[in-house]
Order: C-alpha cells, then structure tokens, then sequence
C-alpha cells in the first residue's frame, strides 16, 4: 500500500495539471494565438523583386520594346541566319504616337543593316496608322540548297543584297478586326559567294531568277481576325490571317507573280494560363505571271525558324506547309518553358500542298517575355539530320 502512494501523488498532480489547462478562458488562447501571428509578421519581410523583373516592368509600362527613345542597343532584325547581330539606334516618340526612328546593326556573319523608319500619330481613335521606312541589307552567304520536296544535304551559299523603300497603312476598323495594306520598291543584287565551287556554281545558274536582279513594285493587302492578348505574346486567343503580295517587275514581265500567305493560330489556355497548348499552321503558295518565273530568293522556304531541327533555308520551292504543336508551361514570372514538334515541306505544284511525306523536328526550350513581348527564346531541337541549337527574339511563326 505504501509502495502504492507515490504513483497515487503522481496521478493526482497529472489530472490538476490537466484540469488546469482545460480551465483556462477561451479569450486567454486567443489572446496567445495572437501573440503567435504578431511575432510571425514581425519576422516576414517584404518581397522585394528581382532587378531583371523590375527592369521589364519599367519598359513595358513605358509603352514596351517597340519604343523608340534615346540612343538604344538593337539586336538582329538582318535576314535570317545572320548570328549574332548587335547594333545601335536612336528613336523620338511624340506625345501622340508618332515616331521617328534609325539604326544599324552588323552581325558576325558580316550581315549588315541600315534603316530609317517613321510611324504616324494614331488616327480615328487609335484606329488607323501609317508607317514608312528606308531599308538596305547586305547577306554576303545565305545558305542555298536544291529546290524540291526532299532535296539533299549538299549546300553551298548565295550573296543577297536588298535596298528598299516602303509604306504602309494600318486600320482596326472594330475590335479583333486588323486590315494592312502596303506598297514600296524593292531592289535585289544576288550572286553566287563560292568561286571555288563548281558544283555550287552549277546550282545557282540552274536556279530561276539567277542573275536577273529584279527591281520590284511590291504591293500587298492583308486582313486578319486576331482574338491574341497581344501579337508579340499570349497565353490565350484565336489568330486567322492571309496576305496578298503582287510583285511587278518594272523591267521585264519574266519575273513578276503573286503570293499568297495564310496562318492559322489558337492558344489554349490550361488551369488559368499556367499551362497552354499552341497549334498553328501556315501555308504560302506562288502563282507566276503569264508563266514567268518565281525567283528562288523569294520563293516560300521552310528551315530554322519554322522546322527547328532543320538548318535556314533548308527546303524552298514555289509552295510550302507547316504546322506546329507546343505545350507551354509558366515557370515563373517573365519565363516560359516549352516542348514542340514541327512538320512541313515544299512542294513545286499546289495540288501536293497536304500533310504527306512532311520532315519533321523535336524539341524544348526556354523563352524570356514580358505580357506583350517575346524578348528571347533559347531551344534545342533535333531531326533527322542532327542536333540544333537555336535563339530567337519573336514568337514561333512564319
């Protein structure tokens, strides 16, 4: 019995500790669990944004990229497959909208650029606009392969200078309704760039539009139904365009055609936009005039940009198709992390403009942006024929 009295004590001491505890006033732990939060509050610290973020808020909220103010550092915007191309420009945007705009860019190909451009104040209520430019570039080596749905590997290069002078007026007459039209003059010089090439030689004379240098009047009409959140960058929306082109060789009739370019886009947005999946597809065919010719510079080309896997200009003939599936994730604020597969070919007749027997390519990357622009896109993608790695500074597209 006696052994007993120390866990008798110990028990009664356990259950006045318990009854304690039970007892105290419900205000009393509220008063405590505020105390808690209090202290919790005192120790968090304001989110303060990272230097990258807070410099693309800057400029968007200052009218975006497309703005032109002050002396500027430029990036590409030379023919594709230029490399790396930095530059400099110098921009004055009125109050009203207008601008006037210049710059130059060389890149480490020995591309070059130089253009002077000017854009109106908005019209009829931010619904029409003008624009204008001055343009010459110089592409000492594009890269030129045989014509054909599944030409070979052999490539040699080309020399393309172009000088143009240009217009254009655009109109939203109601809302996701966009009309474009343009017209300008348009000066081409080509040669071939291997001397020491024979076969590569016998390549570019056999071409249409070898030696020609055509002087264009080149008009063009488009329209589009556009549902985009914005053109340089979505996450949601609906794109159906077409384009219209006539280019009239003012020197002879052999080289003059039409062309006509359609696109087709849709974004769809997965759990509030955090995930999207991007299809689009394009199409571009030529019709020569009075059986002229299509030069083979200006002819639909697929081939870096569009089949990712495949090096510029890889396949080109007088039609071609190209459609793209991406699924699109939002990693974090400003980036974007993506897989795509791209398919497409060209073709010489417009009846085998279908999805048979297209090349096609894999792959992933990474894209920086603000909510109206593509800034950068970083990806790898492969084919057939190997291993690419690409960087971009607009969105996917023709």
């Amino acid at each position: 019995m006696i052994r007993l009295l120390p866990r008798f004590l110990t028990a009664i001491l356990f259950l006045a500790h318990l009854q304690t505890a039970f007892a105290q006033e419900p205000g009393s732990r509220a008063e405590e669990q505020a105390r808690q939060q209090e202290a919790k509050a005192r120790n968090l610290k304001t989110y303060v944004s990272p230097w990258i973020e807070q410099r693309l808020l800057a400029v968007e909220n200052a009218g975006g990229f497309g703005v032109a103010r002050g002396v500027v550092v430029k990036f590409g915007d030379i023919k594709r497959g230029s490399g790396f191309a930095p530059g400099i420009g110098y921009g004055y945007t009125t109050s009203g909208g207008g601008a006037l705009a210049a710059k130059g860019v060389y890149s480490i190909k020995n591309y070059k650029l130089v253009q002077v451009s000017a854009q109106s104040p908005h019209f009829s209520a931010d619904r029409l606009l003008f624009r204008t430019r001055a343009r010459w570039q110089d592409a000492p080596r594009v890269p030129l392969y045989p014509l054909g749905p599944d030409p070979p590997a052999f490539r040699t290069d080309y020399a393309e200078t172009k000088t143009e002078v240009s217009g254009e007026a655009l109109l939203k007459p109601v809302r996701y309704v966009r009309l474009d039209g343009g017209l300008g003059v348009e000066w081409f010089n080509t040669g071939f760039s291997h001397d020491e090439n024979p076969v590569g030689l016998t390549l570019f004379d056999t071409l249409p539009g070898t030696g020609a240098d055509p002087r264009y009047i080149h008009s063009r009409v488009s329209g589009a139904f556009d549902l985009r959140d914005s053109e340089g960058y979505t996450r949601r929306g609906t794109l159906l365009s077409a384009t219209y082109h006539n280019y009239h060789a003012d020197s002879n009739g052999t080289h003059s055609f039409d062309r006509v370019d359609g696109a087709a886009e849709q974004y769809i947005p997965i759990l509030h936009g955090n995930w999207v999946i991007f299809l689009g597809l394009w199409a571009s065919t030529t019709m020569g005039k009075d059986g002229g010719q299509v030069p083979f510079f200006l002819m639909p080309d697929l081939g870096g940009h569009d089949l990712r896997g495949f090096s510029d200009y890889r396949f080109r003939d007088r039609h071609s198709i190209n459609w793209t599936a991406e699924y699109r994730w939002y990693a974090q604020e400003f980036i974007d992390l993506a897989i795509f597969y791209d398919a497409g070919k060209t073709v010489p007749t417009r009846g085998a403009l279908d999805f048979k027997d297209l090349h096609s390519s894999i792959g992933g990357g990474v894209r920086l942006h603000t909510s109206i622009s593509t800034l950068v896109r970083v990806e790898l993608a492969h084919s057939r024929e190997g291993l690419r790695f690409l960087i971009g500074f607009s969105p996917v597209g023709p």
